[in-house]
């Protein structure tokens, strides 16, 4: 006699909306889209094989959150920050994960530093041949580091500045020339140098002066935009 099967249960709406949502807002950490990329929901819902309705749900989600802007009744762009808001998101940044690496090297094991070793490891080599790649190794970085921290309020609050900057940080690995992101002095190298250490201050200022590192392209983009605008002005007689 066959034994009795557990029943399946079946996967609800709201399941599946959640889902979407997990997976669409992981890519934007990842670097997964450019900023200004335009999404169609009816795309979306045939590359994960649904009906529109969960997607557009998990759309409305992001778009509440301003990790995604809606523009027309079927179509969200990843926003493009202004310098402004990618300078505040930067703050967060620089105070919370500062503040996780002085705790992580109090009280990081052999078995973590490895790791954190090893993905940086990951993180050189894609620098040298696949921005989204270095995008994707650089976050887990910068993520197993807070993880290491113990402080999941904290990891939580820096995830949602993530959702907003991975878009940005992905042009980062872009434009900057891949000689720097893969060099042995590599900023990275400072922050695994210090956690060695067991020095607190060291990997604060280590992991804060990499993530200032970012300002180089927020600098380029006010510079570009003061032009434009210039340039606006100029057409008009202002």
């Amino acid at each position: 006699m066959a034994e009795p099967r557990m029943p399946i249960k079946q996967v609800s709406k709201d399941n599946l909306s959640a889902r979407i949502y997990a997976q669409m807002r992981g890519a934007l950490m990842n670097g997964q889209f450019e900023p200004g990329e335009r999404l169609t929901i009816s795309a979306l819902a045939e590359q994960f094989g649904t009906s529109i309705t969960p997607v557009r749900e998990a759309i409305f989600r992001l778009v509440s959150e301003r990790a995604l802007e809606m523009r027309a009744a079927t179509a969200v762009h990843v926003p493009h920050l202004d310098a402004g808001r990618l300078r505040e998101v930067q703050l967060i940044r620089i105070e919370l994960e500062g503040a996780a690496a002085e705790r992580a090297a109090q009280v990081i094991t052999e078995k973590q530093l490895a790791e954190l070793t090893e993905i940086h490891k990951r993180f050189l080599d894609a620098a040298a041949r696949d921005p989204a790649e270095a995008s994707l190794h650089n976050r887990d970085f910068h993520f197993a580091l807070l993880h290491v921290a113990g402080l999941p309020i904290l990891e939580g609050i820096v995830e949602n500045a993530w959702v907003l900057m991975g878009p940005f940080l992905r042009m980062f690995h872009v434009h900057i020339p891949k000689r720097e992101l893969s060099a042995d002095e590599h900023l990275h190298h400072q922050v695994l140098e210090a956690l060695r250490r067991r020095d607190a201050k060291g990997a604060r200022a280590a992991i804060q002066d990499d993530i200032r590192w970012g300002n180089v392209l927020i600098d380029a983009l006010e510079r570009q935009n003061e032009v434009q605008q210039k340039t606006a002005q100029s057409r008009t007689g202002a």
